[in-house]
């Protein structure tokens, strides 16, 4: 697709969204699950590099300054389909979203295979940048590893690297392989031209070999617990902004903020309290297809702050207990305390060590409000996301169910039963709040399909645990025509476990229909309603060709 009559199509889909609510018919065309946003172009382009510094202030002072001075109109996100779901691209692909995955799966996440590759492991070079010790080491594979160390809080970063991966890996983004190894420094070969960090000639040597590996936590029986992270194909290109365009890519025609799987971020970054989403932490990556010629792979690369991050410069976590629930400095709160004296409610203040401190640090359910949590960087996309972005990460997070979350945190390798147990406790406990919130307040009514003379659709509510089959309420109503016009009566709606049927349109009596159909549990929610649109494409013969998901329960 070329930028130009891709940016004008775009235009004409914000100006579509700000006119009025007359009802506008989905074509008949295919769904689409695919976004064709690999196309080879000649390249490949320069590295973007992504200044910490310069990142830093610009986030946490302009951006936050010139936000409080911007008016923009609310719109929604661009890159999605006629089922108000995502496509496949190079930003997202559906994993769970859209299928079951077995546990060795979600075990294995980005990797070839759930177990890491056996001793031994020759360094190659020291560790470049970052927080966390290491070194660039190749395996008996044969492939290339970074290969990090835990720093300050014992287990966490080295189990967070694998834990986050495979659960942002299994919602559908793409990352890196890393895998918990315990090891010894009899594992280790160090390769005779290996050199220390940076452009350095000096040679690297046993002296700081066994530095890294003493320092690094021990696991048991006289190992040392570490991180290794397969080194990414792919010629490296910087980390993508969360808002803009890269300029240098034709494939790239959607505002950054305006891609839903970026918007969607922030809640399973709150989910997991991934207070570090920037570019820094994100990778563009050029793939080659042909001599001269290739695309751009989007990558989320280090999730490893997730899970009750700490500072060691921190020594009375003053800081540290405020990591999700206030910007690192956080004007709007500055402000807020400033003009109420500091009487303000902060949810940090009741910050106490959990069961797994420090590991864990101040990690926990009890303070979670999923529509309030922030980033330790405001974050351009995280501020432009909607109750239907929430919605659609929402349902993605309904479906990892406890086997699936214990899976995932067993890659961790955690020492003690305790800490594994107390992190599935809390993430199922956050799961749960952020289902509350976000799953059951527009419809959690999903995957419309034609079983025979039925419209059918599945109640996430119900297949995530969130609501039982029995006390679930459900209604229809349909619309038949253009313009479509109320057809008198309600439907009937048949219901077994999460699976929901109404009856399809009589043959022939319309070229194109809108059915409604409303949740509920009694005594709780009544939500908006999973409108679909279908067309009769020939007599008796009907096809979906649109869902969507009103913010209110008002007709068409």
């Amino acid at each position: 697709m070329k930028r130009p009559w891709a940016l004008l199509l775009i235009a004409c889909a914000f100006a579509l969204a700000g006119c009025g609510a007359s009802f506008r018919p989905f074509a008949a065309r295919e769904i689409v699950w695919h976004d064709d946003d690999a196309v080879p172009f000649a390249g490949p382009p320069p590295p973007n590099p992504n200044y910490w510094m310069s990142d830093q202030v610009d986030n946490l002072i302009f951006r936050q300054a010139s936000q409080a001075l911007l008016y923009e109109r609310h719109r929604e996100a661009v890159d999605v389909n006629a089922l108000d779901e995502v496509p496949d691209s190079t930003w997202f692909t559906n994993r769970l979203s859209r299928a079951p995955m077995s546990l060795d799966d979600l075990r294995r996440g980005a990797c070839a295979q759930v177990e890491p590759p056996p001793p031994p492991y020759t360094v190659i070079h020291g560790k470049e940048g970052g927080t966390s010790p290491g070194a660039l080491v190749r395996g008996s594979d044969g492939q290339t590893y970074l290969l990090k160390t835990d720093f300050w809080q014992p287990e966490r970063g080295t189990a967070a690297d694998a834990i986050a991966t495979r659960i942002t890996y299994a919602a559908g983004y793409d990352t890196p392989c890393d895998v918990v190894v315990l090891v010894r420094e009899e594992d280790f070969r160090i390769a005779p031209d290996a050199r220390r960090a940076g452009h350095s000639a000096e040679p690297y040597t046993p002296e700081l070999l066994h530095a890294l590996l003493a320092a690094a936590n021990p696991g048991p029986d006289g190992t040392r617990r570490a991180t290794l992270s397969l080194y990414l194909t792919g010629r490296p290109l910087g980390g993508f902004d969360f808002e803009g365009l890269r300029e240098d890519d034709p494939n790239d025609v959607i505002p950054h903020q305006h891609r839903r799987e970026l918007r969607a971020f922030y809640v399973l970054s709150a989910w997991m309290n991934h207070i570090d989403a920037r570019a820094e932490n994100n990778f563009d990556r050029w793939i080659e297809t042909s001599p001269g010629h290739g695309y751009i792979q989007h990558t989320i690369l280090d999730v490893g702050d997730s899970f009750g991050i700490r500072w060691d410069i921190d020594n009375d976590d003053g800081i540290s207990r405020r990591f999700g629930n206030a910007h690192y400095l956080d004007i709007e709160q500055i402000l807020g305390d400033l003009f109420t004296l500091g009487i303000a409610e902060r949810a940090y203040r009741e910050a106490v060590p959990g069961p797994a401190f420090p590991i864990l640090g101040y990690y926990d359910v009890e303070r979670f409000v999923p529509d309030q949590w922030r980033n330790g960087y405001p974050n351009a996309s995280f501020e432009r996301r909607t109750e239907a972005d929430c919605a659609w990460m929402a349902r993605i997070i309904a479906r990892f169910d406890e086997p699936s979350v214990r899976a995932i945190v067993e890659t961790g390798r955690f020492t003690a039963e305790l800490t594994t147990n107390e992190l599935v406790r809390i993430l199922m406990g956050r799961r749960e709040r952020i289902l509350e919130r976000f799953l059951v307040r527009l419809s959690p009514l999903s995957f419309p399909e034609i079983d025979g003379d039925r419209l059918c659709l599945r109640d996430v509510a119900v297949e995530s645990g969130l609501r039982a089959a029995e006390t679930r309420e459900y209604s229809s109503r349909r619309f038949a025509g253009l313009p479509p016009s109320a057809v008198p009566g309600a439907l009937a709606v048949s219901h077994e476990g999460s699976r929901v049927c109404v009856p399809l349109p009589p043959a022939g009596s319309a070229p194109y229909h809108v059915v409604d159909v409303f949740a509920g549990s009694a005594g709780r929610e009544h939500s908006h309603p999973a409108r679909v649109h279908v067309r009769e494409t020939s007599p008796g013969t009907f096809t979906i060709v649109g869902l969507e998901r009103p913010d209110s329960d008002d007709g068409l």
